[in-house]
């Protein structure tokens, strides 16, 4: 058999093939997989990464129902699903109506698991681990949300993967592995047949930290690709299979304020969503306050393209108004100093490098209070942002307004907002300033 990191190369070559490529190099791909799946090798543990979402949900129906398709006895497969804290209860419900009751009766192994806390030190923990699973268990002692407020950011694509997937889902998973599965075991994922492209950074990204001693060397494996069944396939399956009902489809699962239009579905399904829950909806615009107040140009579907204006622009008014409303209410605001300084890419002026931040809170109170003190002790006058009801006060811009930015540069501003956002300056941050500073005299 060939070595675990050898097969993994050859999956991740068939994955990053075009699609019309894939069956040219099936033949490769499935020898490898046989030999993975050989009788002499039954004892070989496989792990499946449960998303809760179609695609996965499919892939683990089907092989309960096609033993032929795994090739490997049940009692050798292990689910894992690790929770963002963020799911639509829908998700829970078809989870708990349709999968669960089909794991139980095959005494399928499901792990739920989430973070402990912020930090990698602080772990995962285990929320159940059990082969007749009759509940999920959806909200830990973490939370993705904690995480957009304690940064006062936003979920984004970083090096074309989603970093919130990375920190809620794919580094409890890689703990819970090291701490439980030997080196060669198979992991699989279930990416549908047109995900070629996701499935090849995925591929790409586990032989990076298996080179990095960051995970357990494995044979990375994507069978809905081998099948070639698609979302549509998929979603077809599962109604068939469950017997949904007309107009009924399985949930996508995504995080209530998943901006994604790959996971959340599209603008017309996620309006849908928030017209139906509005509650739910106004969350994301609190998240969006606080990170639109730290950076004006940020937006939870992109640059300047913010979920305020989206339910504006979807007459959902009442949705921005909930969400207003629950700002207002926070009894204890902050005042942050904001300090960020960016690089010159390559040493062209023209182009941004690497960006450094400071966030620091340097006054707690009312947000009556704090804005008496603000307009009494910052010499820069107060800017209201009457579209999200923001207040900054900037010391110095990127550049001057109607001017190109010239690298480096760096911007200093205070802002007001509900108390969370955590203290952060990178170790060197202040010499890097104080550079700048130092530069920009002469």
């Amino acid at each position: 058999m060939k070595s675990v990191k050898s097969s993994s190369r050859a999956v991740l070559r068939a994955v990053t093939a075009p699609q019309a490529v894939l069956t040219n190099v099936a033949a490769e791909d499935n020898r490898i997989v046989a030999d993975a799946l050989d009788p002499r090798y039954r004892e070989r543990q496989v792990v499946l990464s449960l998303g809760m979402g179609v695609d996965s949900v499919a892939l683990l129906v089907r092989w309960i129902l096609n033993a032929t398709l795994r090739g490997f006895p049940l009692s050798a497969l292990t689910v894992v699903t690790a929770m963002t804290g963020e799911e639509h209860d829908r998700t829970r419900e078809y989870m708990e109506r349709y999968l669960l009751p089909l794991m139980r009766k095959h005494r399928i192994r499901y792990v739920q698991i989430c973070r402990a806390g912020q930090k990698r030190k602080h772990g995962y923990v285990v929320l159940s681990d059990t082969r007749r699973p009759d509940r999920m268990h959806m909200i830990g002692p973490w939370r993705l949300s904690y995480e957009m407020k304690a940064g006062g950011t936003l979920p984004s694509v970083r090096k074309g993967r989603r970093w919130c997937s990375d920190r809620a889902k794919g580094d409890p998973i890689d703990w819970w592995v090291r701490d439980n599965m030997q080196p060669g075991y198979i992991h699989v994922t279930g990416y549908a047949a047109e995900e070629g492209r996701r499935a090849a950074r995925d591929a790409e990204a586990r032989l990076e930290k298996e080179g990095e001693g960051k995970t357990v060397p494995c044979l990375a494996w994507y069978p809905l690709m081998d099948w070639g069944m698609n979302r549509s396939d998929a979603s077809k399956y599962l109604k068939q299979v469950f017997k949904l009902a007309e107009g009924e489809e399985w949930p996508r699962s995504c995080c209530t304020w998943c901006p994604f239009s790959g996971i959340a579905g599209s603008r017309a399904e996620l309006v849908a969503r928030w017209r139906a829950q509005p509650e739910v909806a106004a969350f994301g615009l609190e998240l969006e306050y606080t990170a639109l107040a730290l950076n004006e140009n940020i937006g939870l579907f992109g640059t300047g393209r913010t979920a305020f204006d989206v339910a504006l622009e979807e007459g959902l008014d009442h949705v921005v108004d909930i969400a207003l409303a629950r700002i207002e209410a926070h009894e204890s605001w902050d005042v942050l100093e904001i300090r960020r300084l960016f690089t010159a890419k390559d040493d062209d002026p023209s182009k941004k490098g690497s960006p450094f931040r400071s966030v620091r809170a340097i006054r707690t109170g009312t947000r009556r209070d704090l804005l008496d003190w603000m307009r009494a002790n910052l010499v820069a006058e107060l800017e209201v942002d009457h579209r999200y009801g923001i207040i900054r006060a900037w010391t110095r811009r990127r550049a001057p307004k109607g001017k190109s930015v010239v690298y480096p540069a760096a911007e200093h501003l205070h802002v007001l907002v509900p108390t969370g956002v955590d203290d952060k300056e990178r170790s060197s941050f202040a010499r890097r300033w104080n550079e700048f500073h130092a530069l920009t005299l002469f």
